[in-house]
């Protein structure tokens, strides 16, 4: 029997209404005698209202069946077959497809080149293969061996091509041998039970369609499978197809529109024509486009939209549902969900989409947790140290800190106080080791706290440690779940989409992981993360559709054979509409249709005709996209504006003559007001209290370092001094410039400690023993285990090479004192202060003091000319409290006066003994030669070097003690400083 004409609904028209219609013009007026086989389920319940708000249509009336596809495939398998097999998830399938591949290489006695013995890395090939062998059954093809693909995939990915017959063939026959299905399958062996049958199978032989008048509603780009069911229902069933396509396919399919193509090659295959079962509505479309440079500006102009549309009519009488429902807005990507949601002005809101459970704040928790095991390093007390970032992950994560006990949360103080421990410890830690302070307001045992936290850590961490098998992990999974509800309060209540993913996890991820054949098996723990992390990747959480009423959120596969008024299309770039080919490196799109499977072409049609349908039935269209840079991992990208949207705009140009640029209606360029960015210094105005608290501080020796961080900023003086604000105290996972400095201070000192009060001159023995010092110190130092590896390798060469160059540029020299702490006072304006420094060596040369300090970083060299400015000594002579620039042009020609302070504190403060007259002060270089970089130098006479240290250094000392005392108020010094500075955003408006 020849099929029937296709039945077209205009595009323009609401198509479950059209088809109500028709349902009932068929059935006499009765559609429980139907049934209507869609695409997917979403439609049901739109259906049933269409049904309910039809007049004609005598109530109370049976509703139709109306069932998916997929769900029409399972149900005939189910009535074909006396035992219906059980559908595996995908775990099974990739252990399925193991054995296969194990069993082909032990008959052909050779090593197929596939990680078959590396479960790791076969895992995601087994995902991808179980994949691609769904295409196939989906597509009714029975794969041959794909030989030759050397050098253009991976050399697995050839493997598996060039075994691909043998494979489909075996793993077919396991399923049947272990009565397994997928859905894939399940369409499979339904046609080829037909084929085998054909003749046998009447109008009458499936009970699930006996006595119904089937309707094929809504499809458009069918599988193989889809279409020879398909045509058989409509040859031998009568069943009748519906289109929901341009009116113009059944009258001249030549000027059909281009998204329609597959529907008119679905006529010219079956040899049918079409017919039109009413006229399309006339509908005055506008469409408006908004053009933004990020996706917060195209949801800032969505909000504002939908809030000035407000005032649409709600729908409050279910007696009066009609079948098109108010405002839609279509999100091409699940992960613009809960953005969209937060930016939505109305709150009846209605979500027909998945979201991704991988994208939860769930996945998050378990996410952290796999990342401390693949993380660890090193064994402690028996146990693996982690990372401290992903400790204190684990401590920051919300889960945790709303675990409550009775009616209170007790975990957010002890976990606060353990992420300060952890920030201040080393690379790696242990957190269970931790023993921090508990809540003192807390009315709960001290006991029960740390119990809960312990159990805390044995789920979270213990645990994790000795998985073996995907059974363990679905245990710990289990009890981590089962502390999360037990503990949770009110949490579960407070936040749905939470709620629904802890259920998604416990009634679907664990009985896979407990259940698959592989439960048993042993995994490394990396390949065990693996597939949890597959596992969870493909499931979603579903949202309850309904009542419908409010604003619809849907994707846009969820829009099919739907219809709205107003539609909102969000981020409508390229890369989401069509969206770029999936990147399948055992497959690659240009190879799918050589194996005559659907590639990216027939990806792109289907979509297009979802964007199009949809708005062909729209009255008032929004379209919102990006068009700026976005950057990602390596290079920076032009987010462009989908083609289907170009298309759009081509023709409203066409209409107008002349291209639209943004700015111009429909197209409107998303742009806010940019004020001039200013930088105002915020200076820190001198208050009483500020005096007092300066005057406090003072009581105390200044230290040079002080004393240099006035000089180069007061703003950060007062904010670090003063108030105790600081950088940021956490592990340092770069060079610790700071540690290798106390390190090479101490070795420094215990090298030269035996040459104390005597005169030296070093060899090349000693400095043998100084490398040698060096290298047992820095390994038995704190910075073995917090520099990175390939650092600490190369610190402990550069170091040795280092300390033997100074050792060579050492003078001889007579040794005075070592790592001492001198304190002299100083005289300003009848108050005496105080000024203390530690000095790391102090020589006696040639009759004359040499004061030496050991520099690991950069050497600030004062102005060439400094001692003889007699007009910047003249200006530090008679300043007496203006608020000038003296302070800055001081800070420019002497960027440190940490060396004239120890010339200045030595002579007054030395306790026992004459000493020799103060010479010089000097840097020894270490991160270069370790040569003497002296202050005043050989170069300076012996007059202008008395004048130097027994005038200008105590007038410079005198007016940095009196400008810091006197000055009106501190202004921020800007420079290079700045960009390191902790307190940078502290002196600035």
């Amino acid at each position: 029997m020849r099929a029937q004409p296709f039945i077209i609904i205009p595009w323009e028209n609401d198509f479950l209404a059209g088809l109500a219609r028709l349902v009932l013009s068929e059935t006499d007026g009765n559609p429980a005698h139907a049934c209507i086989i869609v695409p997917h389920s979403r439609p049901r319940r739109y259906f049933a209202d269409t049904l309910y708000a039809m007049p004609e249509l005598p109530k109370p009336f049976a509703l139709p069946q109306m069932i998916t596809v997929s769900e029409l495939f399972a149900t005939l398998r189910s009535e074909i077959e006396n035992n219906p097999p059980e559908q595996i998830e995908m775990l099974d399938r990739v252990g399925l497809l193991l054995r296969c591949l194990e069993n082909q290489a032990q008959e052909q006695r050779e090593a197929l080149p596939l990680p078959t013995g590396d479960t790791n890395r076969f895992f995601p090939w087994g995902v991808r293969l179980a994949n691609l062998l769904e295409d196939f059954y989906n597509q009714n093809i029975e794969p041959e061996d794909v030989t030759y693909m050397e050098g253009q995939v991976v050399d697995f990915a050839a493997g598996l091509l060039g075994s691909l017959g043998r494979i489909h063939r075996e793993y077919t026959e396991k399923l049947d041998n272990r009565s397994w299905t997928t859905p894939g399958y399940d369409a499979f062996r339904v046609l080829r039970h037909i084929k085998e049958q054909r003749g046998t199978y009447t109008a009458d032989s499936f009970a699930c369609l006996r006595g119904k008048r089937i309707f094929i509603a809504g499809f458009y780009g069918l599988t193989g499978v889809e279409e020879a069911i398909f045509r058989h229902l409509a040859e031998e069933y009568e069943a009748q197809v519906v289109l929901h396509s341009d009116a113009r396919l059944a009258e001249s399919p030549s000027r059909v529109h281009w998204a329609c193509r597959e529907h008119t090659r679905w006529l010219s295959r079956w040899s049918v024509q079409a017919t039109c079962a009413e006229e399309p509505e006339a509908r005055k479309r506008e469409t408006v486009f908004h053009e933004g440079f990020d996706l917060h500006s195209q949801l800032d102009v969505l909000e504002r939209t939908l809030g000035a549309s407000d005032g649409q009519p709600r729908i409050t009488d279910a007696d009066s549902l009609p079948a098109t429902i108010g405002s839609a807005v279509v999100l091409p990507d699940t992960g613009l969900l809960m953005p969209v949601l937060h930016h939505l002005p109305r709150k009846d809101v209605n979500i027909s989409m998945g979201y991704p459970l991988g994208r939860s704040t769930l996945f998050r928790l378990l996410e952290t947790v796999m990342r401390l095991q693949e993380t660890a390093s090193g064994k402690g007390h028996g146990a693996s140290l982690y990372h401290w970032k992903e400790v204190i992950g684990l401590l920051r994560h919300p889960y945790l800190k709303m675990l409550a006990l009775g009616e209170e949360r007790p975990l957010g103080v002890p976990l606060h106080h353990m992420e300060a421990s952890v920030r201040t410890g080393r690379r790696f830690t242990d957190p269970r080791t931790l023993h921090p302070e508990l809540d003192e307001q807390s009315k709960l045992p001290e006991q029960d706290v740390r119990a809960l936290l312990a159990t805390v850590f044995d789920l979270a961490v213990t645990r994790w440690e000795h998985l073996h098998t995907p059974q363990d992990m679905a245990d710990t999974l289990a009890d981590l779940c089962t502390l999360l509800l037990t503990h949770g309060g009110d949490l579960w209540d407070r936040f749905p989409i939470d709620a629904e993913s802890i259920f998604r996890l416990m009634h679907r991820v664990i009985p896979m992981l407990r259940e698959c054949s592989l439960a048993t098996q042993i995994f490394p723990k990396d390949v065990l993360f693996t597939i949890l992390r597959e596992t969870i990747r493909q499931e979603r959480v579903p949202f309850e559709a309904d009542p419908l009423t409010g604003v619809q959120v849907m994707g846009m596969l969820e829009t099919r054979l739907l219809r709205f008024d107003n539609v909102h299309i969000v981020d409508a770039t390229e890369d989401k509409l069509p969206g770029a080919p999936a990147n399948d490196p055992l497959l690659p799109d240009s190879l799918r249709g050589m194996l005559g499977l659907p590639d990216s072409r027939h990806r792109e049609l289907v979509s297009a005709y979802n964007f199009h349908r949809l708005l062909q039935g729209a009255e008032q269209i929004t379209i919102y996209y990006q068009a700026g840079v976005e950057r990602s991992g390596l290079f920076e990208e032009k987010r462009a504006r989908s083609r289907f949207v170009e298309e759009l705009l081509w023709q409203e140009e066409k209409k107008r003559g002349k291209l639209i640029t943004p700015g111009t209606p429909p197209l409107h360029a998303i742009s806010y007001p940019m004020p001039a960015i200013t930088r105002l210094d915020k200076p820190v105005e001198r208050t009483p209290e500020i005096a007092a608290r300066l005057s406090e501080y003072l009581r105390r020796p200044l230290s040079p370092s002080a004393l240099d961080t006035y000089l180069t900023c007061p703003v950060r003086f007062f904010h670090e001094r003063l108030c105790g604000v600081g950088a940021i105290d956490e592990v340092n996972e770069g060079d610790d410039h700071a540690g290798i400095g106390e390190l090479l201070h101490s070795v420094l000192e215990d090298f030269y400690t035996p040459y104390l009060k005597r005169t030296v001159h070093f060899d090349e023995d000693d400095a043998k023993r100084l490398q040698d010092l060096f290298s047992l110190r820095l390994n038995q130092s704190e910075l073995k285990d917090s520099l990175p590896f390939d650092s600490f390798l190369m610190l402990e060469a550069a170091g040795r090479k280092r300390l033997a160059s100074f050792i060579d540029n050492q003078p001889e020299t007579h040794i005075a004192a070592l790592e001492q702490r001198f304190q002299a006072e100083i005289a300003v304006d009848g108050r005496t202060r105080l000024i203390a420094g530690r000095m790391d060596r102090v020589d006696e040369r040639e009759g004359q003091t040499v004061i030496l300090d050991y520099k690991t970083g950069k050497v600030s060299r004062p102005n060439p000319g400094i001692w003889e400015d007699d007009t910047l000594w003249s200006r530090l002579r008679c300043w007496q409290g203006e608020d000038d620039d003296t302070l800055a042009l001081l800070a420019q020609k002497l960027p440190s006066v940490q060396l004239p302070a120890y010339l200045y504190i030595y002579p007054r403060g030395v306790r026992q003994g004459a000493p020799l007259p103060v010479g010089d002060a000097g840097w020894v270089e270490l991160r270069s030669n370790g040569k003497e970089v002296l202050l005043l130098g050989t170069s300076t006479e012996d007059d202008m070097r008395e004048t130097v240290i027994n005038e200008q250094i105590p007038l410079l000392m005198e007016f940095l003690f009196r400008h810091m005392e006197t000055v009106p108020s501190y202004r921020p010094n800007r420079g290079r400083h700045c960009d390191w500075c902790p307190c940078a955003n502290c002196c600035s408006v």
